[in-house]
């Protein structure tokens, strides 16, 4: 039964960037479909080959040219990506393969490729692994592009579309996401996609709202007139009414209003209304966007994320280009304390480098791990590659004489670890000091609190380190064994389980016990219902995306610390999740 014409419908989906928006829709075709079957004569398959090589070496201008253009205005996420495509058109599979078949099937270009593709979804779909399912999505990408150049269609570019625009499609893959325009594009809709996508994570960096696991053939079969799209709670609302689309405006301009609001007070302390000081770090991918954190009212830079270095760059960094950036990285701090994560690498960050790569070695594993959350990564890969750790902590070393810097170990689930950082740091810091080098006499040593194992042992650890941190958004996962990246486990996952609170509780004791300082870095130090409940928890220190300090500091600034020591009292009363979500909904409310 066709939905009526002026109907008002909503359609839940899965939320994958946060925002509004507001607009007309946009149906973005698939060149994939009704792809013509031709044979051809023998006496033309060298020119449907040439016809080939050209649309190959088209797809690669096209790609290089959104490459530069991302490397100078982009997220670094998108360089990365761009590169990934550059090199998969190198491949054997559609260069060599494809040629062959068009000399041995005698058939026109299109049909051979687009079967080519299929077999190779098809050959993957059945894998549940995120590497697999990453690398379809690519293959998709780049074939969509070659076959846009093998039968030229007159289909609106998603970087020209007009202003207010929803799109709509069947999967968003990182190409078209690079080249939209957050003054153009209001919203990504798609039937296809995941939260941990490349194309989601570009969406993010954006800015756009963005809703996945909507019916988007149904629809095609519908008229529609105008699309509101709420990122924040998974909505995607056809023909709204009168009463709906005035809601979602005034929602829309009032968000604007207040960010606009807190971002002119983000100069302020994060300060409780009786003077209890609590001090707002930011976590930090991209070296380029210190300015932008120093303007945001960080107290520095709680969390960098190291691994970017190579994400971008596609190899590892030598230790002179990591010596160069986080000496540049301090400096520009001015004092403010700069905390480096060493390589986070494994688990949902994987590099993807060609076989023949010289860094290739390192990684052959992490692709075909059977769970990588649980595998090799982080600190545990570092220490089966001491060359890369030796290389990234005299980085490191070296720099902190040009400002204050913090090592901080990953995923540690043993005290083990710890000491070997420690013992490489003193080894490194000894040949530095024979050969004349400078360096900080002071380098505050950290560990993450990721694994149950070390919340348990965080008596122990806090007399090993200089300073805790707190990493909720692993931490969650594998406390309540739900995985924060799988959409069918996504109700499963609580920042707000009493047994996460409870090792939070517990993590804090044992740091003021052995007077360290720690820090919690995580997606719940910016949840304003979260944020009253981890200062009642003895919680002095959170680093968050810097987008999210002026709210942050906000909040701080509407609460006593005995209140918020009270609710922490009243929280962990509650021995269920839901009970726990509804007495913080009914007591944080401000």
């Amino acid at each position: 039964m066709p939905i009526g014409k002026e109907e008002e419908i909503i359609l839940r989906g899965i939320p994958i960037s946060k925002g509004i928006g507001i607009g007309l829709p946009i149906f973005f075709a698939s060149l994939e479909d009704d792809v013509p079957e031709v044979a051809i004569q023998k006496k033309e398959v060298e020119s449907e080959i040439d016809r080939y090589r050209r649309a190959l070496e088209l797809s690669r201008q096209d790609v290089e040219a959104l490459r530069k253009l991302s490397q100078s205005e982009g997220p670094p996420e998108i360089v990365s990506i761009l590169g990934t495509h550059l090199e998969m058109m190198k491949d054997p599979l559609l260069t060599s393969v494809i040629e062959e078949r068009i000399r041995d099937m005698q058939r026109n270009t299109e049909s051979i490729f687009h079967c080519l593709i299929e077999e190779y979804k098809t050959r993957f779909s059945t894998l549940k692994d995120h590497y697999f399912q990453e690398r379809v999505r690519d293959i998709i990408d780049v074939s969509r592009r070659i076959l846009g150049h093998l039968r030229p269609m007159p289909l609106i570019k998603i970087g020209e579309v007009p202003h207010n625009s929803i799109i709509l499609t069947h999967e968003l893959v990182p190409s078209e996401t690079v080249e939209a325009k957050a003054s153009l594009v209001s919203a990504f809709v798609t039937a296809v996609g995941g939260i941990t996508s490349h194309a989601a994570i570009i969406a993010r960096a954006k800015g756009i709202p963005y809703v996945a696991n909507v019916d988007i053939k149904k629809l095609k079969k519908t008229e529609v007139h105008s699309i509101v799209v709420d990122g924040s709670q998974g909505l995607v609302i056809l023909n709204p009414s009168r009463q709906t689309l005035k809601k979602y405006q005034e929602l829309q301009k009032s968000h604007q209003l207040n960010y606009k609001m807190l971002k002119s007070a983000s100069h302020l302390k994060g300060e409780t209304i009786d003077g209890y000081e609590v001090r707002i770090f930011a976590n930090l991918e991209n070296p380029k966007e210190i300015d932008q954190i120093i303007k945001a009212g960080a107290s520095g830079i709680g969390l960098f994320r190291s691994e970017y270095l190579f994400f971008t760059q596609k190899a590892l960094p030598t230790e002179e280009e990591q010596f160069v950036t986080y000496k540049k990285m301090v400096k520009a701090l001015k004092g403010r304390p700069l905390v480096i994560r060493v390589f986070d690498i494994g688990g949902d960050k994987k590099i993807d480098l060609p076989p023949n790569h010289p860094d290739a070695k390192y990684f052959h594993l992490l692709g075909n791990e059977p769970n990588p959350a649980l595998g090799c990564r982080a600190i545990r890969f570092l220490l089966r590659y001491p060359e890369i750790l030796e290389a990234q902590l005299r980085a490191i070393i070296r720099a902190s004489f040009f400002g204050e810097i913090h090592i901080l170990i990953p995923m540690v689930s043993d005290i083990s670890e710890v000491r070997l950082v420690r013992e490489k740091v003193e080894e490194i810091q000894l040949d530095l000091r024979s050969k004349g080098i400078k360096f900080a006499k002071d380098i505050p040593i950290g560990c993450m609190v990721e694994v149950p194992s070390t919340a348990i042992m965080s008596d122990a650890i806090a007399e090993e380190v200089d300073f805790v941190s707190i990493g909720t958004n692993d931490l969650v996962q594998f406390v309540l064994a739900a995985d924060r990246s799988n959409a069918h486990t996504a109700d499963l996952y609580f920042s707000t389980h009493p047994s996460v609170l409870r090792f939070i509780r517990m993590v804090v004791a044992s740091a003021n016990q052995a007077r360290k300082p720690v820090i919690l870095c995580g997606e719940c130090a910016a949840d304003p219902a979260m944020i009253p409940l981890l200062i009642g928890l003895g919680l002095r220190e959170f680093s968050v995306a810097a987008r999210h300090i002026p709210l942050v500091k906000h909040t701080i600034r509407k609460w006593r610390i005995l209140e918020a020591c009270r609710l922490a009292e009243g929280a962990l009363e509650h021995h269920s999740a839901s009970e726990l979500k509804k007495f913080l909904a009914a007591e944080t409310v401000r």
